[in-house]
């Protein structure tokens, strides 16, 4: 089968990606207890590395101990420059031409109060969940700095500046942040830290050839979420979506990510009953491209496997991942596709899709066992197609029942 458009590269900023096969992030909860890579995340990002996307982007790396989402969650700070560097090492040691992007993030009111401290940008009505001051977001936009310039200094290729999922930076620019400070209320002042922390980022790192990228909601999903006109509104309203994307344009960013959703929802990961939320999330990329010039990488492609889904198209060989990658590619959609669950499925998908050893891939099956495990606070993977993995799912099952 002919790849034209997914086996093309593209230029990124001042980088080239050798293809336009993205691995999002997935979060495995796999690191150590210092919140360094352990030998089994060596393990799992070589393997990766060895599938040979265009660009890879690390799951999210927490800022800090002190609130986090996972419980073994991998971190950047300075402690962890030395495993970081380990890391990637092990990544070049068998891929030196893909795109290497840690993504860097605070969990916000999605931290685990059960190991962390939950926080949120702006008042929620749990007297639990403590409201930041003004200093301590300042702090944490120096911390997302300190983060940017160890991953330069590890040797990643650029950042992935997250505002996705429900995480600390999401809360930041929804409308339901009505902070009565600086960094809530008007769109201009939620995006101030967005802003704010860009442009100190960018003078620290000192270098225009390392990327620097956001990935962001076009729509949240939830009351005042990102996406909507108003903090009790829940009605999609992509107005402040594509000025957001306009602006990382105009900041300098290299690239845009777009998905959709809070961390676990349908909207982020379309699932066998509502399959037809891809055809959303395409939509939403669509409509970032046609507002930037700078490239745009879509989200949700996991769910089209080899066209075995429920999606309403009478012929098959328009639902499957090829078709539409190649589809969206060619029309000027998106310029990048992106997998998460897949790259957990079958790490080696893109060196099979780009080879045109399709009946090879071990296709993700949608059966979000991966994310029934991450819930959990277990190590995370696929539990399909990896015994290690399906050995713990089992577990936890067996352990469920049982109470």
């Amino acid at each position: 089968m002919e790849t034209p458009m997914i086996s093309s590269p593209i230029p990124i900023g001042e980088k080239t990606a050798p293809n336009r096969i993205v691995f999002q992030p997935m979060e495995c909860n796999d690191a150590d207890s210092n919140g360094d890579p352990s030998d089994l995340t060596i393990k799992r990002y070589r393997r990766f590395a060895e599938g040979g996307a265009g660009i890879l982007i690390t799951e999210s790396l927490t800022l800090t101990s002190e609130s986090r989402a996972r419980k073994s969650q991998l971190a950047i700070t300075e402690k962890n420059a030395k495993g970081l560097e380990r890391l990637i090492k092990a990544m070049r040691e068998v891929n030196k031409d893909s795109l290497i992007l840690l993504q860097l993030n605070q969990s916000g009111q999605l931290s685990e109060a059960a190991f962390s401290k939950v926080i949120s940008v702006y008042p929620t009505g749990d007297p639990n969940i403590h409201v930041l001051t003004e200093e301590e977001i300042e702090e944490i936009g120096d911390n997302f700095i300190k983060a940017a310039v160890i991953a330069q200094q590890v040797g990643a290729d650029g950042i992935d500046f997250k505002h996705c999922h429900g995480y600390v930076c999401t809360e930041m620019i929804q409308p339901a942040n009505i902070r009565n400070d600086r960094f809530g209320g008007s769109f201009e002042n939620r995006t101030r830290f967005f802003r704010e922390t860009t442009l100190k980022m960018k003078a620290a790192l000192d270098d225009e050839a390392f990327l620097l990228g956001v990935r962001y909601n076009a729509y949240d999903g939830v009351t005042g979420g990102f996406g909507t006109s108003g903090p009790l509104e829940v009605i999609e309203d992509l107005r402040e979506p594509i000025a957001f994307a306009k602006l990382i344009e105009e900041m300098g960013m290299h690239y845009i990510n777009v998905s959709a959703g809070i961390a676990g929802s349908e909207l982020t990961q379309p699932s066998k009953k509502y399959p037809e939320g891809v055809y959303r999330l395409f939509g939403w990329a669509q409509a970032v491209k046609k507002a930037v010039n700078i490239p745009v990488v879509g989200s949700g492609y996991s769910s089209l496997r080899d066209g075995k889904n429920g999606l309403p198209e009478s012929d098959p060989a328009k639902k499957t991942f090829m078709y539409w990658a190649e589809k969206n590619l060619r029309d000027g959609n998106v310029d990048l596709v992106g997998v998460g669950r897949q790259s957990l499925a079958d790490p080696q998908f893109p060196k099979k899709i780009l080879s045109g050893q399709l009946d090879s891939i071990n296709y993700c099956t949608l059966c979000d066992h991966c994310l029934a495990l991450m819930l959990a606070q277990k190590v995370v993977g696929c539990a399909t197609h990896d015994k290690y993995y399906r050995e713990i799912y089992r577990s936890i099952e067996k352990q469920a029942q049982s109470q």
